[in-house]
């Protein structure tokens, strides 16, 4: 086990660099058949190197038909370098977020009703002072099942990102924009179901980008009302 083990360590601390550590803790209301909310706290770090930002998030979704449903998020993010923590404007960041939220088989009336098949669509758009604002299309399909008498459910999920203004050229008539693949985000845990609509997630990911690959361990905790 040993000789498997060590070689997969190894690896991934060298090949994937810093391995980031992302925590978050949520609240979600369902005011009615329809309609919900939701508000969220979170961090991200690097393991190693300290805090690297921390952010409040509100969203809102509304349930279209059977299977679709309609959302808005809001987040406001501190963005910093390190261990350091200073309330600056050039460090705070906003980001906007609409899109809509498709269960695949709850809308074709297919599978078993314990299987969850989603596609998640969002253009999300990123405001920071000094900095050009980014306009990102994500996709996002997810699978999960949740299995009867069992406090565990499996999730797997494959998420891409494509920035419409990812480069911008700027000639002597004219300003040229174009998009690319900026990153594309992969997780694999498992929901744990707790007393009084209580859950937490832990997963396991990689992130793919134009700097590298980065490995990533979340924990995700939820409360419902």
């Amino acid at each position: 086990m040993k000789k498997i083990l060590i070689p997969i360590f190894l690896w991934s601390n060298f090949s994937f660099g810093q391995t980031g550590l992302w925590m978050d803790v949520s609240m979600s209301k369902k005011w009615n058949k329809t309609q919900s909310s939701g508000f969220g706290i979170g961090n991200r770090q690097n393991l190693g190197l300290g805090f690297d930002r921390l952010f409040l998030d509100a969203a809102h979704q509304v349930r279209v038909i059977d299977g679709l449903q309609i959302e808005a998020t809001y987040r406001l993010v501190l963005n910093e370098k390190a261990d350091q923590l200073v309330l600056v404007g050039n460090r705070l960041s906003q980001r906007f977020q609409l899109g809509f939220k498709l269960s695949i088989l709850d809308a074709l009336d297919l599978g078993p009703k314990r299987l969850n098949l989603n596609w998640t669509s969002t253009q999300q758009w990123g405001l920071q002072i000094g900095k050009q604002t980014s306009s990102v299309w994500r996709n996002k399909i997810s699978l999960g099942c949740d299995i009867k008498d069992f406090p565990l459910s499996p999730m797997i999920s494959a998420e891409h990102f494509y920035q419409w203004n990812a480069s911008i050229v700027y000639t002597p008539t004219e300003v040229l924009v174009s998009g690319a693949t900026v990153q594309w985000r992969y997780f694999a845990g498992v929901e744990i179901e707790l007393p009084k609509k209580q859950s937490v997630k832990i997963q396991a990911g990689l992130r793919q980008r134009a700097s590298g690959n980065q490995a990533l361990l979340r924990l995700s905790y939820n409360k419902s009302f």
